[in-house]
């Protein structure tokens, strides 16, 4: 191979790295020179923040999809995390325990399903579908059809609504969550080990990894954040409601982190580039918003794009 040829695949290949950020680049072109509103400060915010509950639930949500499992339980995890907080709210419980109480909810639905999958060896989506059905049961018995108003508590409330150096405070959670979660994929054992699960389950066993144990952790961390944007969601519409989290809450997720390059098969897997793949989903959503397209039209075309994104990373895996 002569220095041009290589000098070629060499730049084919960084383009290809760098696909969806420019992608979100020439999406976001697109939209500003048909809306220029769509650029304001005040709307970029508004992405952010209307991409923060998804981002935290499919940044936990990585790892799983990475040891090739799949979790279709965060929906009414989200559901009941919030309902859980609301009641020991009204116990006169102290913040921080409300926010336990609530975050130990998803939690535990996250460890019955990693204990489940690991332990009787059943595939995740069924075991996931179960406890889909299960916990918003568990929801709707615990919190009846009706909304539970939230008023006069303005410290839950800032965990969702208040703003901290001129941002709402759900996107620095998003944030902090973020980079938490990078940080454990780059500096701990743990980012290697959902890869070789991913890669080879069987060999990571042979070879002395407790893999039991990183399942039902991965599994646990997607409870939690599902848990958490359940609070964060309670805290910004002042309600609790067993309906919240509803049906393709669980599909977002999946495809932010699809979108951001995880392999779906298990293996490869970045949480910086979910989320990249959580913004691609905002600025779509976002723009078409503005441009008034209905709702019907938007379906269409967000699930065409993702299409077409997943066949283009499937095909260069």
């Amino acid at each position: 191979m002569n220095a041009d040829t290589a000098s070629r695949a060499s730049n084919v290949e960084r383009i290809k790295a760098n696909a969806l950020p420019l992608a979100i680049l020439v999406i976001m072109a697109i939209f500003s020179l048909t809306e220029p509103a769509f650029l304001t400060p005040g709307n970029l915010v508004g992405i952010a923040r209307q991409v923060a509950l998804i981002g935290i639930m499919a940044v936990c949500t990585t790892f799983v999809i990475m040891t090739g499992g799949i979790d279709l339980s965060v929906g009414p995890v989200l559901a009941i995390a919030g309902l859980v907080a609301y009641f020991a709210l009204q116990a006169d419980l102290p913040l921080v325990m409300v926010i336990f109480a609530g975050l130990f909810a998803g939690a535990l639905v996250g460890f019955v399903n990693g204990a489940i999958i690991a332990l009787l060896q059943l595939p995740p989506i069924i075991v996931t579908l179960a406890t889909l059905s299960i916990t918003r049961g568990a929801a709707l018995i615990l919190g009846g059809p009706e909304q539970h108003l939230i008023r006069d508590e303005p410290a839950y409330s800032f965990i969702g609504a208040g703003n901290f150096l001129g941002l709402p405070s759900s996107i620095w959670i998003f944030a902090v969550v973020a980079a938490a979660m990078i940080m454990v994929q780059r500096a701990t054992p743990l980012g290697v080990l959902v890869a070789a699960i991913g890669n080879n389950e069987r060999a990571a066993y042979l070879s002395g990894h407790s893999t039991w144990a990183t399942k039902v952790l991965v599994y646990t961390i997607s409870g939690t954040g599902a848990a958490l944007a359940g609070i964060i969601q309670s805290s910004q519409v002042h309600t609790a409601l067993a309906t919240y989290g509803p049906f393709g809450t669980e599909l977002d997720v999946i495809a932010a982190v699809v979108l951001g390059g995880t392999s779906i098969m298990g293996g490869n897997g970045s949480i910086a580039r979910t989320v990249l793949g959580v913004f691609f989903l905002g600025v779509i959503s976002n723009g078409m918003n503005i441009l008034n397209v209905p709702i019907d039209v938007q379906l269409i075309a967000k699930g065409t794009i993702i299409a077409l994104a997943l066949a283009l990373a499937s095909r260069r895996q």
